[in-house]
């Protein structure tokens, strides 16, 4: 029997894991979940020959980007720190925790029926 197992999936949709899982391991402070998550995000790219590393200006600007209509404050927060980052008036490692303290004041709308 030559059944192929192969399945199709769209490359953005394959970008979109590999920049979910990096958002996950600045957020995770466990260092085993970090190497997990490395491990998956190679993987992924080594299926697609794409580049694992997404930098923190790429999630800011990502995040920045898709909450901008739902929650205008948490867009203004994202936007300030993404010219502080990118005009290089803060480092990364502060950069990723002033991220990690944006996303916790401003949770997303989770509707309870």
């Amino acid at each position: 029997m030559g059944i192929d197992n192969q399945v199709s999936i769209k490359v953005e949709s394959i970008e979109k894991i590999i920049k979910e899982l990096n958002e996950i391991s600045i957020l995770s402070a466990e260092p085993h979940l970090k190497i997990k998550i490395e491990e998956l995000q190679k993987f992924v790219s080594n299926l697609l020959n794409l580049d694992s590393k997404s930098s923190i200006e790429d999630i800011i600007f990502e995040k920045m980007v898709e909450v901008k209509n739902s929650s205008p404050d948490l867009h203004l927060k994202l936007y300030m720190l993404y010219r502080n980052l990118v005009s290089g008036r803060i480092a990364k490692e502060e950069a990723i925790i002033s991220y990690e303290r944006s996303l916790s004041l401003f949770p997303p709308d989770v509707m309870v029926y």
